[in-house]
């Protein structure tokens, strides 16, 4: 069996994936677009590598920060993945928030292949300008994107740009099945006010933890890739330490576009899964170990 638990960050998907584990005998299988990225830690709230349950997780730390990373290379990662532990083990968990990882890895996700065009005519543009573009072309595509994950918006508009049919009217055009006969999908939930509060929390954690010099440390061993410093928290921090900003403005808008980013998160998993909705990780669990599976 194949256990997904997905949900908006801070909601506590991670505790109940190690629970599970814990009670399945299971590996982890990460499905976030951040924690994929070696050496970004404090920022993504990723496990420790010091913890004894780090190595029973996979697709974790493999990519270097001045690396691009796309969907489709997670999907090929994650496929061949499934497939070697499914040699090992009865079951396999996978975690995350990034929802566009997980429906590309376990639907009939397939990627339109196009030849790119020319899209040096975007370099002017804003952010918001590209986003305004975006959704004059294909609004429908709006809701697996972030507003600042610049290359990924100029992807998307070359694909409406150069295809009859628009990014979302190819992913439409699939039949929106799971490619494997056993899964079931868990989304963690929270009530808003529970989870914008755990948010702050985790926000404020992760300053007494280091953000800031991990983000210098960053910068001074590596050039961030265009995905990599556009990752909320890092984005921030890297404005602040360029003097865009005071400490405390930083930090109220890492909590407040972490917030906005868990609303968006919360309304994808609604609308693009078929999943048992928990208000918590801990009543996820208690229901998988009641029901024996």
């Amino acid at each position: 069996m194949i256990y997904v638990i997905c949900g908006p960050t801070g909601s506590g998907k991670t505790q109940a994936s190690l629970q599970l584990a814990a009670f399945l005998h299971a590996p982890i299988i990460n499905a976030d677009a951040f924690q994929i990225y070696r050496d970004m830690n404090i920022g993504t709230a990723k496990i420790s590598s010091q913890n004894p349950e780090y190595s029973n997780h996979f697709l974790l730390d493999i990519i270097s920060p001045d690396q691009s990373f796309s969907v489709k290379e997670y999907q090929q990662l994650f496929r061949q993945t499934i497939d070697s532990l499914k040699k090992r083990y009865t079951n396999i968990i996978v975690v995350g928030g990034t929802g566009l990882y997980i429906r590309a890895s376990l639907y009939d996700y397939n990627f339109e292949d196009h030849e790119p065009d020319d899209t040096s005519d975007l370099d002017h543009l804003s952010n918001q300008e590209l986003w305004d573009l975006l959704t004059s072309l294909d609004e429908k595509s709006l809701s697996s994107l972030h507003p600042n994950n610049r290359k990924r918006v100029i992807r998307a508009i070359s694909i409406a740009r150069t295809n009859r049919k628009n990014k979302s009217e190819n992913i439409q055009k699939q039949e929106h099945k799971i490619i494997y006969p056993d899964v079931s999908i868990y989304f963690i939930n929270p009530p808003r006010v529970e989870l914008y509060e755990n948010i702050n929390k985790r926000v404020d954690e992760m300053f007494d933890l280091g953000l800031v010099k991990e983000v210098e440390d960053l910068l001074v061993k590596y050039h961030l890739s265009l995905t990599a410093s556009q990752a909320i928290g890092y984005k921030e921090v890297i404005d602040y330490l360029a003097h865009k900003m005071s400490l405390n403005e930083c930090r109220d808008l890492i909590k407040q576009r972490t917030r906005n980013y868990a609303k968006r998160q919360v309304t994808f998993f609604k609308h693009q899964f078929d999943s048992q909705e928990f208000i918590s990780g801990e009543e996820l669990v208690k229901a998988i170990i009641k029901n024996g599976k």
